[in-house]
């Protein structure tokens, strides 16, 4: 098993197949390194793939302390995982918190990153709703610490944003369901709690273009 250390050193685990231009992939909340085997199959072909489980996950470490998850520190991982494999420069691709991950990766560490895919990172991030999105990740955190991940992942893999993969893809939903109930119950809390709920809001200040465009820009 192979193991980048951060600079608060805690060990992140991670999986690399293929050669060429690095991409590294990026996980979200209920999701682990191992979601991004389809990709990694497809992309190694042609580039060095690399997957790895974020601080809270298992194999990765799991700190104890809320403190040490937050943001910030899930973007300088990523940077920390280039760092073991000595990769200057990679695409970098990320789903939702791993989205949140990427794009701040990209404000923090530009020089790194050949390119950011940013997918389903929007939810958390309107102002207006911030208030709202940290009631329900506490209460997400609430719910990890009182019944467990094993428990719960029932009720989370059929949330509202779960079933249509349930509907799309049963097998795969199948999948991700019994790897959610695998996961680090303090893991999970604590990330929700560290990471999603303090999540900093984009807001976009847009601003009129001539009538003429037809248009207006963030």
């Amino acid at each position: 098993m192979s193991f980048a250390t951060t600079a608060d050193g805690v060990r992140l685990y991670y999986e690399t197949v293929g050669s060429g231009t690095p991409i590294v992939f990026v996980h979200e909340f209920g999701g682990d390194h191992r979601s991004w085997e389809p990709q990694m199959r497809y992309f190694a072909r042609r580039h060095l793939c690399v997957t790895f489980g974020a601080r809270g996950y298992p194999p990765s470490e799991v700190p104890q302390d809320m403190e040490r998850y937050s943001q910030a520190t899930a973007a300088d991982d990523i940077a920390a995982v280039m760092d073991a494999l000595k990769l200057e420069c990679a695409h970098i691709v990320g789903l939702s918190m791993g989205g949140f991950a990427t794009l701040h990766f990209g404000l923090r560490h530009a020089d790194r990153a050949a390119s950011l895919v940013i997918a389903g990172a929007g939810y958390g991030a309107e102002k207006e709703h911030e208030e709202y999105f940290r009631g329900v990740s506490l209460e997400v955190t609430r719910q990890f610490e009182v019944q467990g991940a094993e428990r719960f992942a029932r009720t989370y893999s059929l949330g509202a944003s779960r079933v249509q993969f349930q509907n799309k893809d049963p097998r795969g939903w199948q999948e991700f369901a019994t790897w959610l109930g695998q996961h680090d119950a303090l893991g999970a809390a604590n990330t929700m709690r560290g990471v999603q709920a303090r999540r900093p809001s984009r807001a976009w200040r847009r601003r009129s273009t001539p009538r003429s465009a037809g248009t207006t820009t963030p």
